[in-house]
């Protein structure tokens, strides 16, 4: 298969009424400009959302007054100069048909068919259980299919409950209620998983598949890659560390889609700064995955050449960095537990979601802790991982327990937040005679927490806030870290007061954060990680570091002097490892997310690197710098860095 590694993703929706469509459309024009900018893979428009194709189909809707063949011309045009073709088309949103086969179209539980923001996208969905929407997919798979593409992008595979009468059908039949919203909406993932597996067969081996919208997991033996779609103007650039940290470990190739965009897709006229769209290079070098950017080509004209100059100074800079990045994988010790498959509930925005409060909260500080972490679900091998931690809801079956008490015994550790490790019933640990005992449920909704040992100068000597008491209680046992401390009140309405003022007024004898006395197992009683997403509360973090440091001693890389708006990361093979310094980080500016210039790390800051290495130079300057041994690990002086720098060690 050809290279994907300095990709385009191009959009093209096509409202109807353009009046000079394509007119200055030249696809050797467009194949030479992305050459030029040494792109090497595009996934061009075969099939747009708003229903058109951009080629002569005979059961779609080409775009009306189009000349030619746009996407089989752009697909020899770029063949010729060795750039790969994914075709896109949006099998969830297909304005034109749906307005044309209203009996295509989801419906809602009150029977309805438009819902939400009618000048957005997705105010209505197509039913992938409807036999006449499938045979014109499948019709249309076949026509695309059928020229040289490289690969197939699907788009909009949005799960959501259907009521139509085919699902119905289908649902009473299979003894599901389609009342049962989770339940419908794992039905609708079990048939698009099944139209994947169609379309699988269809496309034939050799060529690339990405399902897009479609969870990770189920579809990993479909998918032949992952592109993670994450614009900060929409996602928050929080989504991407969660999301690439788990789909590495699913696949080998994995693609930030970041995008031009100031907003959003479909954002004309928007641009971000070279040093925003150099920052989402960055991520992408520290978390070992590739690039793509997003564009929105003009429905009149060619690529904007404003656009691929900036394409152009990134990609060819990217390119000296390649042949080491190349072969490479990224190299954790650490790892955070998920589920493989999450329970969507419709009636709970985020829920089934990859990265949910927790997985992000846990991110961003395992991140600002300078802590190399992978995400694994719990049918992957633990034993790579020195420490497991269980974040906050994780609930533990029989066979996790299972999985995780063999993976104790081989001498792995674990930490557990919150809710994380109870039992199914919600009764206990799962974990028994390697948990703490258990005291029940935290049924307050206001707790506090005491250190023991206060070893921070930022860590004031206080009682400090949970923000999130949904967790459990534990009594004190191995080596206590902070006690619990409950507030005079719970926050309620007594009918002629609001509780909203509720200090804290006494231990209550369990803990808040305890260690086992092998230093094997961890718990904090409370949330954590959902805590810190909605807080960034310093106290959170200092916790977390000081179960940290003694659960997991030696990390892959310690680090003086460095702000935590930094991150540092390894990634390596048997040779060679690279480490990655990032200090560019983004500012809120107003409700925005936003980089506009790079941050500078002055020079003397240190890191240290676990393991024996001989030499290490700067990429892709090739300057050599001075290593020395330490106590099992080389430490570094780092020069002044400005935005990025990559450091190979040589074994």
């Amino acid at each position: 298969m050809r290279s994907m590694k300095r990709a385009i993703h191009l959009d093209f929706h096509t409202m109807p009424g353009i009046h000079d469509f394509n007119s200055e459309w030249d696809p050797q024009q467009f194949a030479r400009q992305l050459k030029e900018a040494n792109v090497d893979y595009i996934n061009a428009f075969a099939r747009c959302n708003i229903g058109f194709a951009y080629y002569p189909t005979r059961v779609g809707i080409p775009y009306p007054g189009m000349k030619g063949d746009m996407f089989g011309d752009l697909l020899q045009a770029c063949h010729e100069v060795d750039i790969g073709v994914s075709a896109y088309i949006n099998v969830g949103l297909d304005h034109e048909h749906a307005s044309q086969h209203m009996d295509w179209l989801r419906l809602d539980k009150e029977g309805r068919v438009l819902r939400g923001d009618l000048t957005a996208n997705f105010f209505r969905t197509l039913c992938y259980n409807n036999p006449d929407y499938r045979s014109y997919h499948r019709a249309m798979l076949e026509e695309v299919c059928a020229y040289d593409i490289d690969g197939l992008f699907l788009d909009c595979m949005v799960v959501e409950p259907c009521y139509c009468h085919h699902c119905l059908k289908k649902m009473k039949a299979a003894g599901i209620d389609p009342y049962d919203r989770i339940a419908n909406a794992r039905f609708q993932e079990d048939t698009m998983v099944a139209f994947g597996e169609e379309v699988k067969e269809i496309l034939g081996p050799g060529r690339y598949l990405w399902l897009d919208g479609l969870a990770y997991s189920l579809a990993r033996h479909l998918d032949t890659h992952v592109e993670i779609e994450c614009l900060p103007g929409r996602w928050g650039y929080d989504f991407f560390w969660p999301a690439v940290s788990y789909a590495r470990k699913l696949h080998d190739h994995v693609v930030y889609m970041t995008g031009r965009f100031q907003m959003s897709w479909g954002d004309f006229g928007g641009l971000k700064t070279l040093a925003s769209l150099e920052h989402d290079y960055y991520d992408a070098l520290c978390a070992g995955a590739y690039v793509s950017i997003g564009d929105h080509m003009h429905p009149a004209k060619n690529l904007e050449p404003a656009v691929y100059k900036e394409v152009s100074r990134l990609n060819h800079w990217y390119a000296r960095l390649q042949p080491h990045v190349d072969g490479t994988r990224y190299l954790a010790d650490l790892a955070l537990l998920i589920p493989s498959r999450l329970v969507r509930d419709p009636d709970n925005p985020g829920s089934g979601s990859l990265v949910n409060a927790s997985l992000a909260g846990a991110s961003r500080m395992l991140g600002e802790l300078k802590q190399n972490y992978d995400v694994i679900d719990d049918t992957m091998d633990f034993t790579p991982y020195k420490l497991i931690i269980l974040p906050d809801e994780l609930i533990a079956d029989e066979a996790l327990a299972g999985k995780l008490s063999q993976y104790l015994a081989r001498g792995g550790r674990v930490l557990a937040t919150g809710k994380a490790g109870i039992t199914t019933d919600g009764k206990g640990f799962a974990l028994t005679g390697q948990d703490f005992a258990f005291a029940g449920l935290e049924s307050d909704n206001v707790t506090f927490y005491r250190m023991e040992k206060i070893d921070d100068p930022m860590l004031p000597d206080m009682v400090h806030n949970t923000y999130g008491a949904n967790g459990v209680r534990f009594e004190p046992a191995g080596k206590l870290i902070a006690r619990s401390v409950k507030s005079y009140f719970n926050r309620h309405w007594d009918g002629f007061h609001a509780y909203y003022y509720t200090p804290p007024e006494k231990e209550t004898g369990y803990a808040a954060a305890a260690l086992s006395d092998d230093g094997s197992f961890g718990r904090i009683a409370f949330s954590i990680f959902k805590a810190y997403n909605e807080t960034a509360a310093y106290p959170l973090k200092a916790l977390l570091r000081q179960c940290l440091d003694q659960l997991l001693p030696d990390p892959l890389i310690k680090s003086e002097h460095i702000p935590s708006t930094a991150r540092l990361t390894l990634t390596g093979c048997d040779d060679y490892a690279l480490l990655h310094v990032k200090v560019t980080f983004p500012e809120v500016r107003g409700r925005m997310n936003i980089i506009e210039e790079h941050s500078t790390l002055p020079a003397g800051a240190v890191v240290k690197v676990r393991g024996s290495f001989n030499s290490a130079k700067l990429l892709p300057q090739n300057q050599a710098i001075e290593i020395a041994p330490e106590g099992g690990y080389i430490r570094l002086t780092l020069p002044a860095v400005t935005g990025y720098q990559m450091v190979r060690l040589e074994r």
